[in-house]
C-alpha cells in the first residue's frame, strides 16, 4: 500500500478501531430470538457444518478480539456456476438438492476453477467476471467449469466478523466440492483450483482443512492473492491459509510492507510452497497517484480504491498471466535488496531458481520437482518487476556500468547524475526508457555499478543507447562543472537477459564519454577496442 504523508496507516487503523465497537462482542443469530455474549467454553454450532470455537489459537494476542461466524442464514453463501455455454446467466448449486447439481452446468472431465471475493465484496465483482471470462476462454477443450463462492451477506464490517465469516464460509464450500466429488465419482481434486482474494485466501485454506477433517480430500491447489494480514499475520496456521491446505499453494504478496506490521492489507510472510513478491510485495508502481475527489461525490469508495490499490494489484496481476502472452518470470533471492543488486540473477546457479508467475506456476514447480531440483517443502520467495500499468509483464535485464579508469577519465573525474538507457533487439525493437537509478548517484573511474531494470521485451538484446543526466548542486562542489563540461569515460556495459538467459558485452565508440542528453550507442562491435574476454569482466 503506497504512503502518502503519514496516511499509510489510516485504512488498516480505521478497519481495526471498527471492531472494538462494544456491539462486536455480540453475535446475533437471525434465526434465533436471542443473542449470546462470546463464552469461549460456548462454541458456536451449525449442524453439518460443525461447531468454531473461539479458544486459542482463534484468540491470542494477534487477535485480541474472535467473533463467532454469523448463521448460515445471515451469510447466505451462494454458488453460481458458469461454463463456455453458459456466462451471463448461470444456474446455482443447491446443497439440498443433489440430483439438480447435474443440471448446473459442471463438466466432471475438465478442470474446476472455484473463485471467491474478500472484505466489502461479493460475488458479482468486476475481476471476478473478467477472470471467470480468461479462465474459460484460455481452455482450449471447453470442458472448464467456474464456481463462485459469493458470501457477501458475510463481508460487511465490522472486519473482525467478516474475518470469522470466512471460517463457517470455507466449511460450507467444503460441503459443496464434496458434494461434487461424490455425485461425479472423483478419485480426487486434482483438478480443482481455488483462487481467491485478501480474506478470500484465507476462506480457500479453510475449504482445503474442512475437505481433508471431514471427507479426507485434498484440492489439487490453492492460489491466494495476497491474503489479508489483520488478524491473520503470524498466527498458528490452522487460523490462515497454509501450505496444508492444498497439494499445491501458490501466493501473491502485493501489498505487505516487511518489518513494519500492520501498514500494508496483505501478508508479508510466505505461507505457501511457492510465493511470489512483485515489486518487493509492495508499493505497486502506478499506486502512486493523488487523491481525488470523483465527480459522483463518493470520496469515501475513491479513498477506499486509493488505499487498496496495491492489494488490488494481485488480482490484475494474476489476471494477466492467464493470458499466457508473456512470461512473467521471477526469481528466487533471499531478498528484494538483493535481487534488485543483481546478486541472485542466474536461473540455475548459487541455488537460485527461475519460475513462471501466476496461472502457470505450478508448471515451473512441477518441472522442478520431477528434476529433484526442489527437495521437500522449503519457502521458496521468488521477486520480480511489472511495469505502472497494463500490461504489467517486463522483462528483466541486469546491467552493469564499468566506469573506465584510464587516465582522462581519473583526471576529469567522478560525476553525478543519472543514467538512462534504452535496449535493442536484434530486429530494430527497443525497449522504453529506462532509469538506471532513481535519484542521481556518484560515479566514480575505476569502479563497477549495478542494476536490475525492467523494460518492454525486445527479444533477444544486441544494444544499447545511453544518456547522461547531469545533476549539478551550488551546494555540491562535486558537481560544479566550470572548465569541463560534464561527461563520463564508460570502458563497457555488460547486459544480461533474465528471460533469454543471455549476457554481453557492450562498448561506446573508442575512448568516447558519455556526455549531458547525448544519446551514446554500445555494441558489441566496439569491443574489439577492448580485447577482454568476457568471463573475465564479469568474474
Amino acid at each position: 500500500m503506497h504512503l502518502v504523508n503519514g496516511t499509510g496507516l489510516l485504512l488498516p487503523t480505521f478497519m481495526l478501531l471498527s471492531n472494538y465497537k462494544e456491539e462486536s462482542l455480540v453475535t446475533r443469530y437471525p434465526d434465533m430470538n436471542e443473542e449470546y455474549r462470546a463464552d469461549p467454553n460456548n462454541p458456536a454450532c451449525y449442524g453439518v457444518y460443525g461447531c468454531f470455537p473461539i479458544t486459542p489459537p482463534w484468540t491470542d494476542e494477534r487477535r485480541p478480539i474472535a467473533l463467532y461466524p454469523e448463521s448460515p442464514a445471515k451469510v447466505n453463501v451462494r454458488f453460481p456456476v458458469f461454463n463456455q455455454r453458459t456466462r451471463a446467466y448461470p444456474k446455482f448449486i443447491n446443497l439440498d438438492d443433489p440430483d439438480y447439481l447435474h443440471e448446473v452446468g459442471i463438466n466432471p472431465s475438465g478442470r474446476i476453477y472455484i473463485l471467491t471475493h474478500g472484505f466489502l465484496e461479493s460475488g458479482k465483482a468486476k475481476w471476478i467476471e473478467r477472470m471467470v471470462n480468461l479462465l474459460l476462454d484460455q481452455d482450449v477443450d471447453g470442458t472448464a467449469t467456474c464456481i463462485v463462492i459469493d458470501w457477501g451477506g458475510g463481508s460487511s464490517p465490522p472486519y473482525n466478523q467478516a474475518s470469522a465469516n470466512v471460517r463457517l464460509v470455507g466449511a460450507i464450500a467444503a460441503h459443496m466440492i464434496h458434494l461434487i466429488a461424490e455425485e461425479f465419482r472423483f478419485k480426487n481434486l486434482d483438478n480443482v483450483h481455488m483462487i481467491g482474494h485478501s480474506l478470500g485466501a484465507h476462506l480457500s485454506g479453510y475449504t482445503g482443512y474442512y475437505l481433508q477433517k471431514d471427507f479426507n480430500l485434498k484440492l489439487g491447489r490453492i492460489t491466494g492473492m495476497d491474503p489479508a494480514e489483520l488478524a491473520f499475520t503470524e498466527t498458528n496456521p490452522i487460523v490462515r491459509l497454509d501450505v496444508t491446505d492444498a497439494k499445491f499453494v501458490d501466493i501473491v504478496h502485493s501489498d505487505a510492507t516487511p518489518f513494519v506490521p500492520k501498514i500494508g492489507l496483505g501478508l508479508y510472510e510466505p505461507i505457501g510452497h511457492l510465493d511470489f513478491y512483485p515489486n518487493g510485495g509492495f508499493n505497486q508502481p502506478g499506486c502512486d497517484q493523488s487523491l481525488r475527489k470523483r465527480k459522483d461525490g463518493l470520496w469515501i469508495s475513491n479513498m477506499f480504491q486509493f488505499f487498496s490499490c496495491s492489494h488490488g494489484r494481485s488480482i490484475e496481476f494474476y489476471i494477466e498471466s492467464i493470458r499466457d502472452k508473456c512470461p512473467f518470470t521471477a526469481i528466487t533471492c533471499e531478498s528484494y535488496e538483493q535481487f534488485l543488486a543483481g546478486d541472485c540473477f542466474d536461473c540455475d546457479r548459487d541455488g537460485h531458481m527461475c519460475f513462471r508467475f501466476g496461472f502457470n506456476s505450478y508448471n515451473t514447480y512441477r518441472s522442478l520437482k520431477e528434476a529433484n531440483q526442489l527437495i521437500g517443502n522449503r519457502e521458496i520467495q521468488a521477486f520480480f518487476i511489472t511495469g505502472p500499468g497494463e500490461p504489467y509483464c517486463r522483462t528483466h535485464y541486469k546491467v552493469l556500468i564499468k566506469i573506465s579508469d584510464t587516465e582522462e577519465s581519473v583526471i576529469h573525474g567522478g560525476e553525478i547524475g543519472i543514467f538512462h538507457l534504452n535496449i535493442y533487439g536484434s530486429k530494430g525493437e527497443h525497449s522504453d526508457k529506462m532509469a538506471f537509478t532513481k535519484d542521481a548517484e556518484l560515479y566514480e573511474p575505476g569502479r563497477n555499478y549495478t542494476r536490475v531494470l525492467a523494460g518492454t521485451s525486445v527479444g533477444k538484446p544486441r544494444k544499447i543507447t545511453l544518456s547522461w543526466e547531469y545533476n549539478t548542486s551550488f551546494l555540491n562542489p562535486l558537481t560544479w562543472r566550470i572548465l569541463n563540461s560534464p561527461r563520463v569515460y564508460i570502458e563497457y556495459i555488460i547486459l544480461q537477459s533474465l528471460e533469454y538467459r543471455s549476457k554481453i558485452r557492450l562498448c561506446p565508440h573508442y575512448n568516447k564519454p558519455v556526455t549531458e542528453n547525448v544519446d551514446s550507442l554500445f555494441t558489441q562491435e566496439n569491443c574489439r577496442h577492448y580485447p577482454v574476454p568476457l568471463e573475465t569482466v564479469i568474474s
